[in-house]
């Protein structure tokens, strides 16, 4: 199947002194969020990973082997938040009601058509009581971590993730998870416009598409937010100096 193109603007062509900013980013007021990690994705039994393994078998391979780069430095960024005593917020996304009818209309459809796709077999999301709901074990929250249960893509929108945050004395948020263009980039952009200090850690989030992945960081990081790896993220912890590096370059890409 022919791909779309779409060319982005060099860095050198963006305006950049119109859009410059800088983030007081502190790691003491900073929290790490691990946006749905959950079984329906990382594993191939069922839900999500299992529609696009009957259809797109390749494209979820792909998936798979990004989804394990990005538990292994999700792993390094909770070793470091936990030993520096710093907060750690997952979320869970799915069905609240066995029946999945307190999701949004848009996304009964989807289940719908994923269900058909699969002769029944899988859907998309999973519901609260399913296996898919749980959290990759591989990156389990331990005693005391908050879990949020979700049903939109931004955490902002059905959880009370904000007034935690503030009650918390939280003004800068790490975001890794699943989907990088989806549910990650939606919490971060509601966070970023709620005033909090956003960074995206770019290789510790996975997607289906590493293309839109990486245009919607690029985007990210001009107007909303910090672009990091996890090494730069985890040398600020450490310096606790302003980073270097706080954006994902468009320069060079073909």
């Amino acid at each position: 199947m022919p791909r779309v193109h779409i060319d982005l603007l060099d860095d050198s062509e963006w305006p950049d002194a119109g859009f410059s900013f800088e983030l007081p980013i502190q790691p003491k007021r900073a929290a790490l969020i691990v946006v749905d990690v959950q079984r329906y994705a990382t594993d191939t039994t069922g839900n999500l990973a299992d529609t696009v393994r009957h259809q797109q078998p390749e494209l979820q391979a792909g998936f798979a082997a990004r989804a394990e780069q990005m538990i292994v430095n999700i792993q390094r960024l909770l070793s470091r938040f936990r030993s520096d005593t710093r907060r750690v917020i997952y979320t869970c996304h799915g069905a609240q009601s066995q029946d999945g009818s307190d999701l949004i209309l848009r996304r009964r459809g989807r289940e719908q058509a994923a269900k058909q796709s699969t002769d029944g077999d899988s859907g998309h999301l999973p519901t609260k009581k399913d296996a898919g709901y749980a959290i990759d074990s591989r990156v389990a929250p331990q005693a005391g971590e908050l879990v949020l249960d979700k049903n939109t893509s931004s955490a902002f929108h059905t959880t009370p993730i904000d007034l935690y945050l503030r009650n918390m004395g939280i003004e800068t948020l790490v975001l890794t998870g699943v989907a990088a263009d989806q549910c990650v980039l939606a919490t971060a952009i509601d966070a970023a416009d709620r005033g909090f200090h956003v960074i995206l850690a770019s290789d510790a989030v996975a997607n289906l598409d590493p293309g839109s992945a990486t245009a919607t960081q690029i985007l990210f990081g001009r107007v909303w937010g910090y672009v990091m790896t996890t090494d730069d993220i985890l040398n600020w912890m450490t310096s606790g100096q302003p980073p270097q590096r706080t954006r994902h370059p468009a320069t060079g890409l073909g």
